[in-house]
C-alpha cells in the first residue's frame, strides 16, 4: 500500500510513548504508516522523546497575532500557578484589588476563550516553509479548541489540500463555557464563533470521522454531512498474552480503575470506598487500586482518607493490560448531575481496554452519558445509573457471588470489543478513508 503524506494539526504533541489518550489513539491509527510520511503542527510542550511522527513544528510567537504578548502572558500565568497556587476556597474579596482585577480579566478573556480570537493563529513564513518542505498530501485535524479549528482551514485553503476531521468528543458544545463570566454576552458571542469554526472545519473536510455511533448520529444531522465511525482499538491477543500482574492476595476481591481523575470522577471514588465498606460488613474482603494517568498532587490529602482505595503509578501500555486482566472487577466512573449532558456523545478512552481484559466492568455514571448508553445497549458492562453507594455495592456483590452473571458480562464485552474495537480492522478502515479522500480530490 502506498501511504499518503499526512499533516496532523492537533494541539497536543503525539509523543513516542506516554499515557495521553489522544497519543494512544493516533499511534494506533497511524501504527502501520512510514514515519517519514507523518508530520505534526502542535502548540503544547513535549516530553523530550523523539516523537511518534517523522517531523514536528511547534507553534511560536510568529504563528499568532500579537504572538509575543500571548507567550509572555502565558508564561506569567504558568509561573504564577507554580509559585503561588490559589487556595481552594479563596473568596474574591480576599484577593486584594490587583488580584481581583486579574481574576475578572481571567474569567472574561481566558475562561470564555476570547483570547483565542485576540491571539488567533496566522500562517507565518516559517510555518508555510516547513509545510512546503514536507509536501503533505492531506491534512488531518481534530479541532478541540478554536485555534486548532481555524488553523487546518487556513492551511487547507492556502495549499489546496484535502482534509480529514476526527473529533473525539463534542468540543464545540463544551468549549469556553464560562459559567461565572461577568459579561454574559461574551460566552454567547464565543458560542457562535466556535460553532461557526466547527462548521467550517466540517465543510472543508473530505472525510469526517466520529468517535462513536452517538456522535455519528448527531453530527450527521447537525452538519448535514456523512460521518464514519472509528473507535479506539486494540487486539484481544495482546491481553491473552499479557503476563498477569496482581498486586493483592488471591483470596481478596481486587477492584481496579484507571483513567483521568478530575474533581468529578474523584468524588465517585468516595462512593466506591463507601460501597466497599458495605461489602466488608457483609463479609467480603475487597481492595481497590486506582492507576491514574494524571498527577494527583492536589488530591493527596483526600486520598489518605480512603479506607479501601490506594493509588499506584499508571503502568506502561503493555503493563496496564497485565493489570486489567489480573483484576476481579473493573470500575469505570464518569459523572452524574446536570453537566453529564456535556458528555452524551463521549465514550471513555479506557472502555475498549476493559472489554478486552476478560474481566467484568462496572460503569458508574448518569444514564445520559455516552459511556452509560453504550454499556446498557450492548451489555458489555454492569451499569449503575444512579449515584448511590448502596446500589453500587449491590452490583459489585452480584459480580462477586454470581458467576453466571459475571460470565455474561465478560462474554458481551468481548463480542463488543471484536465488533467495534478490533485494531487491525480500524487501521485498515482508516487507511482506506484517507486514501479515498486523497483520490477524490485529484
Amino acid at each position: 500500500m502506498k501511504y499518503p503524506k499526512v499533516l496532523i494539526v492537533a494541539m497536543g504533541r503525539i509523543n513516542a510513548v506516554d499515557t495521553a489518550n489522544n497519543g494512544l489513539l493516533l499511534r494506533n491509527l497511524f501504527g502501520g504508516w512510514p514515519r517519514e510520511n507523518m508530520a505534526q503542527i502542535y502548540s503544547s510542550g513535549d516530553n523530550g522523546d523523539e516523537g511518534f511522527f517523522g517531523c514536528y513544528y511547534q507553534m511560536g510567537p510568529q504563528d499568532r497575532r500579537f504572538g509575543n504578548t500571548f507567550y509572555r502572558l502565558k508564561s506569567e500565568v504558568q509561573n504564577a500557578q507554580v509559585t503561588n497556587p490559589p487556595a481552594a476556597n479563596t473568596v474574591r474579596i480576599q484577593l486584594g484589588k490587583k488580584n481581583a482585577i486579574k481574576s475578572y480579566l481571567n474569567q472574561m478573556i481566558v475562561g470564555t476563550g476570547l483570547y483565542e480570537l485576540i491571539f488567533r493563529p496566522c500562517l507565518s513564513a516559517g510555518m508555510l516553509a516547513w509545510v512546503k518542505e514536507f509536501q503533505p498530501d492531506i491534512i488531518f485535524a481534530q479541532g478541540y479548541c478554536l485555534t486548532f479549528a481555524l488553523l487546518p482551514v487556513m492551511l487547507k485553503r492556502h495549499f489546496e489540500l484535502p482534509a480529514a476531521y476526527y473529533p473525539t468528543d463534542d468540543w464545540p458544545s463544551d468549549a469556553y463555557r464560562a459559567d461565572n463570566c461577568y459579561v454574559p454576552l461574551i460566552p454567547l458571542f464565543m458560542n457562535r464563533v466556535v460553532s461557526k469554526a466547527a462548521y467550517n472545519l466540517v465543510k472543508i473536510s473530505t472525510v469526517c470521522l466520529a468517535f462513536n455511533q452517538y456522535m455519528q448520529d448527531e453530527y450527521s444531522q447537525r452538519y448535514g454531512k456523512k460521518f464514519s465511525v472509528l473507535m479506539h482499538g486494540d487486539e484481544l491477543s495482546r491481553f491473552q498474552n499479557a503476563q498477569p500482574m496482581r498486586l493483592i492476595d488471591p483470596d481478596e476481591t481486587w477492584i481496579v480503575s484507571t483513567g483521568y481523575f478530575n474533581e468529578q470522577r474523584w468524588s465517585l471514588l468516595c462512593d466506591l470506598d463507601e460501597a466497599c465498606e458495605i461489602l466488608s460488613v457483609k463479609g467480603h474482603r475487597v481492595r481497590v487500586t486506582v492507576f491514574p494517568v494524571n498527577q494527583l498532587a492536589e488530591m493527596t490529602p483526600q486520598a489518605n482518607n480512603f479506607k479501601y482505595i490506594h493509588f499506584e503509578h499508571c503502568p506502561s501500555h503493555d503493563g496496564l493490560a497485565s493489570v486489567l486482566r489480573s483484576a476481579d472487577i473493573l470500575f469505570l466512573p464518569e459523572r452524574f448531575g446536570e453537566n453529564s449532558k456535556g458528555i452524551r456523545l463521549s465514550v471513555s478512552s479506557k472502555a475498549h481496554l476493559f472489554m478486552f481484559s476478560g474481566q467484568p466492568t462496572v460503569v458508574y455514571s448518569d444514564l445520559v452519558t455516552g459511556i452509560a448508553r453504550y454499556a446498557e445497549e450492548d451489555g458489555w458492562a454492569a451499569v449503575v445509573g444512579q449515584r448511590d453507594p448502596r446500589q453500587l455495592a449491590l452490583v459489585l456483590e452480584k459480580l462477586i457471588v454470581n458467576n453466571n452473571y459475571r460470565q455474561s458480562i465478560i462474554t458481551c464485552a468481548q463480542k463488543t470489543a471484536i465488533k467495534n474495537h478490533q485494531l487491525s480492522t480500524i487501521q485498515q478502515a482508516f487507511s482506506d478513508l484517507m486514501i479515498s479522500a486523497l483520490n477524490s480530490s485529484q
